[in-house]
């Protein structure tokens, strides 16, 4: 459990209380797998109420032991489940909250949830609520020890699926097949799932940032493949261009010049940097090779319990690089109607440079 961390909101805001109720950042805090439904009460002085689905209530009374109560609420009378709070989960949170006489109350707002939107309204007349989701994700942004190892597996699992598939070819098959295929190769290999739905695309299909597979077929092709894995809650990454077939020398300097502004891009990541600054370099380098027009998104992002965590690698973000975090660096050029290319690392900064954590070579075939 993460408490002290969520205990430092608390103090640092002055507040008599927190309410967490997004999935991964209940996950975050107390490690409770399929956390969704699962809220945490975090009260000054060290109160913790853990509010769950009856349903779930002994599973989540296993996992947190004694360290929490554990309050299961239903809308129906469910016999045998003790401490039942029955009826609508945000009537009695607020009757609690109001009746316990806090005056100052954080949620994680800006991780918008149904529960956290209907109660941020009942108390508006009641009780200050100060949106602590910034301060949330700064703190997961910034990866421990244990964090950064399972970032590892993940992407072990995810690289050495993808590496099978290429020995086993993808010529003929369809990008829906080709991305079934890895798919189960990332379950089969130890994943809990997928990181996020796998993009194959090939073709004029490459030209799509956020292509979807299809059921064309891959023949003398560019194709894009963008995978991940999740292992024990945390994702993998990556992505890489592969060229099919004898194709011109088009789509082969393209994916030079890609490679160049991603390894360049690396080259300057450490910590104190702006977020900004890499992928300023990264355009730079495209500029050079007349295809900056056609990067046409940013150049990463933080990668954690989500597939999209903070910092964002982008124009106009003031975010500093911090040792810890883990991102992506993945520039992409597209040509409508013709083709396109990404090339996609995850990075951890550190207090001097950077570490690629890929083992998969950059440029493939």
């Amino acid at each position: 459990m993460r408490l002290s961390k969520l205990k430092r909101v608390l103090e640092d805001r002055g507040l008599d209380a927190v309410l967490v109720t997004y999935e991964w950042n209940v996950f975050y805090y107390l490690g409770i797998p399929r956390a969704s439904g699962n809220f945490i009460l975090y009260e000054d002085g060290g109160d913790l109420k853990v509010l769950t689905p009856a349903l779930d209530f002994w599973r989540v009374s296993d996992l947190v032991g004694g360290s929490a109560e554990v309050l299961p609420y239903s809308t129906y009378e469910l016999p045998g489940i003790p401490k039942l709070l029955k009826g609508r989960l945000s009537d009695w949170l607020a009757k609690y909250l109001i009746d316990s006489g806090h005056t100052k109350v954080g949620f994680d707002l800006s991780y918008s949830t149904q529960l956290s939107q209907e109660l941020g309204g009942r108390l508006r007349n009641h009780v200050e609520v100060e949106d602590i989701g910034a301060l949330i994700a700064a703190q997961r942004s910034v990866k421990e020890p244990g964090e950064i190892e399972l970032v590892k597996s993940a992407l072990s699992i995810a690289e050495s699926s993808f590496g099978r598939l290429l020995s086993e070819g993808i010529t003929g098959l369809t990008e829906m097949q080709v991305a079934a295929k890895l798919d189960s190769l990332m379950r089969l290999g130890g994943a809990e799932s997928i990181a996020f739905e796998t993009i194959v695309a090939s073709g004029p299909n490459s030209a799509y940032p956020h292509a979807y597979p299809t059921e064309r077929v891959i023949g003398n092709d560019v194709v894009v493949l963008d995978f991940g894995a999740k292992y024990r809650g945390y994702c993998s990454d990556t992505t890489r261009t592969v060229l099919t077939g004898n194709l011109d020398d088009g789509a082969s300097r393209v994916i030079e010049a890609v490679g160049e502004a991603l390894t360049g891009a690396v080259d300057l990541i450490s910590d104190g940097v702006k977020a900004s600054e890499p992928d300023s370099l990264a355009r730079s380098v495209l500029r050079k090779h007349g295809l900056e027009q056609h990067f046409i998104h940013t150049l990463g992002h933080g990668v954690g319990l989500e597939i999209h965590e903070r910092p964002r690698l982008a124009q106009g973000v003031d975010d500093v690089l911090v040792n810890g975090m883990i991102i992506t660096v993945e520039p992409g050029v597209y040509v409508p109607g013709k083709f396109g290319v990404r090339l996609e690392n995850l990075v951890l900064v550190k207090k001097s440079g950077c570490e690629v954590l890929n083992k998969l070579p950059l440029f493939t075939t």
